[in-house]
């Protein structure tokens, strides 16, 4: 008996496992199958993996869209790439550090992506390096006892305080110098936007003054981009215009819109604003991340911007700098600026849910492509974006009841134009997409490919321009004169300073160091480490990174061998961890002005076990 049962439950089992249904799983990557493998002693999470699979891919499609010339296709690449990047966690991060192989991946996408901001757009970076140059005059003309001065005067008269003082002043000397001419570009386009800006502002019952902010960040150029991959006249990056309801793909970003991302930073400025109570430590927090600023508040128990010492030095500038443009453009005459401002773009919208070929809309309104395209930035491609609902189109002011009437009688078929491609044999789905003028990326979403193979015989769907002619005249343009420009190639070599004055360094990254810091530390300037390193501006440097340094062969054996003095008659203090300059000005009744005096100190950075002079005569315990 025991028998049979035991044999009608085999026959069961069989049956159950040749019929039950059985769960499908997507193929996992195998180790075999990557160019590169994991080393023995590399301890990351399986997300971890998946991620640096994503990554590798990403990285060399990029590479395969630059050699098709296809530089916005590599533009987005690259930063998907660096958003899957900033998704690992800090012992991920800290793991991959070591791994020779993810920094060369990481340094090349850096490289590649300055490369590719470099060639769309002349002036992507322009605001960005106007204020770097000021942070960099400013560290070097003044020591901190004067950068960090007392206000000196404070303007009320307006919707906004302000503040006159020295390092406001240095920013106006120099827009008033060395960058007149940007700056009087920048007035020239402003006239564009700033009636619009300000409409919004006093909508939201907010300081007309910040409608200047989208000068100092874009320069009112709603094409900027920077190095740290923020787009459009408010300097938006990826994370934070989703936040707002600022979309963007491959055929669209509205980053670029004009209106849309300048309600997207009201209501990010007006946040900051509740955040803070402040609009200068708003404007802070606008710039760097808003914990550092709290942070800085705590940590010198003020709510006063100008007496935030340890914030990031672009930051320190970023407000003066931005005080400095808005006093001029309030009165650009006065300080001598006589610009003839651009007349006020003035548009009708409507929303659209459909792919239309922006030729057919400039003849719908009786206009040219160019003009539609100027007024909508946030077009990236010949037309308006497919399967995206309530996208936002801007025609020209009174053209919108036009446009709705003519638009009625425009069959499907002339909306925008498609080619049928019979593929033939030997042909792949990168040369398709070469031949076309688009990416492969486009062709799979199009045709709904999940993987990159393709059979002849077969056909696909290829979205082109109706005015060929024109579009691709357009690019071969922008491509002539992308190559006369001097862009920074893949592989900048670091620059080496004369052997013969100067000693290499090399430095091991600390938690907490900052460029500044170890270029203060060393006597050198941030922006020579970051040359020396091949490092592109605002990339973050992680603990455990090694730089390298080179010094001025005297100066540093003389820090290293020689010991001043003490004098016999004076009071010394051992720093202790946690100390600052304030804490010991307070312990010794004197202030921080006369410690730097003593000390022949020019910034407020102590360190543990440093000797400091609090007094010349009267001698106190420790």
């Amino acid at each position: 008996m025991k028998i049979r049962i035991f044999a009608i439950l085999i026959i069961l089992s069989f049956f159950w496992n040749c019929h039950a249904p059985k769960e499908i799983q997507a193929p996992q990557p195998q180790a075999a199958s990557r160019p590169f493998a994991f080393p023995d002693t590399l301890w990351i999470s399986h997300t971890a993996v998946q991620m640096i699979d994503s990554m590798f891919y990403l990285e060399k499609k990029s590479r395969s869209d630059l050699t098709s010339g296809d530089t916005v296709a590599a533009q987005y690449s690259l930063d998907y790439f660096f958003e899957i990047a900033s998704r690992f966690s800090d012992q991920d991060r800290q793991t991959l550090s070591g791994w020779r192989f993810y920094d060369s991946l990481v340094t090349n996408a850096n490289q590649r992506f300055e490369y590719v901001t470099a060639v769309l757009d002349t002036e992507s970076t322009e605001a960005e390096e106007i204020r770097q140059d000021i942070t960099e005059i400013e560290e070097r003309s003044f020591p901190d006892s004067i950068l960090f001065s007392d206000v000196e005067y404070v303007d009320t008269s307006g919707t906004m305080p302000l503040t006159l003082n020295r390092k406001v002043r240095l920013a106006i000397k120099y827009f008033q110098t060395r960058g007149r001419k940007v700056f009087t570009k920048w007035l020239e386009r402003s006239g564009r936007y700033e009636k619009m800006i300000k409409d919004v502002l006093r909508k939201k019952n907010m300081p007309e003054e910040l409608a200047y902010l989208a000068m100092i960040e874009s320069g009112f150029n709603p094409r900027s981009r920077s190095y740290a991959r923020a787009v459009g006249m408010w300097q938006f990056i990826s994370a934070t215009g989703r936040y707002y309801g600022l979309r963007h793909n491959w055929w669209f970003d509205e980053r670029r819109d004009i209106i849309k991302s300048t309600e997207a930073a009201t209501d990010h400025l007006a946040d900051l604003y509740q955040r803070f109570g402040d609009w200068y430590l708003a404007l802070a927090g606008y710039n760097c991340n808003p914990k550092r600023v709290e942070y800085n508040m705590r940590r010198y128990r003020t709510r006063n911007y100008w007496k935030l010492r340890r914030l990031p030095r672009q930051t320190r500038n970023y407000v003066p700098t931005f005080l400095a443009a808005t006093i001029i453009a309030n009165n650009p005459d006065k300080f001598g600026f006589h610009v003839q401002k651009h007349p006020a773009i003035e548009v009708d919208t409507v929303t659209i849910s459909e792919s239309i070929d922006l030729n057919v809309i400039a003849r719908a309104v009786d206009t040219s492509y160019a003009f539609i395209k100027e007024i909508n930035p946030a077009v990236l491609r010949w037309v308006t974006p497919p399967g995206i609902k309530d996208f936002t189109l801007y025609l020209p002011k009174g053209k919108r009841a036009v446009f709705l009437e003519r638009y009625k009688s425009i069959p499907d078929s002339q909306k925008r134009s498609w080619v049928r491609h019979r593929i033939r044999s030997g042909e792949t789905l990168s040369t398709i997409a070469r031949k076309y003028h688009t990416s492969m990326s486009v062709l799979k979403s199009v045709n709904k490919l999940r993987g990159s193979l393709i059979r002849a015989g077969k056909y696909l769907l290829i979205p082109v321009p109706q005015n060929k002619a024109h579009f691709y005249a357009e690019k071969e343009k922008s491509h002539k004169r992308s190559k006369r420009r001097k862009v920074k190639r893949y592989n900048p070599a670091p620059v080496k300073e004369n052997s013969a004055e100067y000693k290499k360094v090399t430095y091991i990254v600390k938690k907490g160091d900052t460029l500044g810091e170890i270029a203060e530390r060393y006597g050198t300037r941030a922006s020579k480490i970051r040359r020396w390193n091949g490092l592109y501006y605002g990339q973050h440097i992680y603990p455990k990174q090694k730089l390298t340094l080179y010094v001025h062969k005297q100066p540093f054996a003389r820090q290293k061998s020689e010991k001043p003095a003490e004098d016999p008659n004076a009071t010394y203090y051992t720093v202790r961890p946690g100390d600052t300059l304030w804490d010991i000005a307070h312990k010794y009744g004197t202030s921080i002005k006369k410690l730097k005096t003593l000390n022949n100190k020019s910034s407020s950075r102590i360190k543990p076990g440093e000797r400091l002079k609090v007094s010349t005569n009267t001698r106190l315990s420790n």
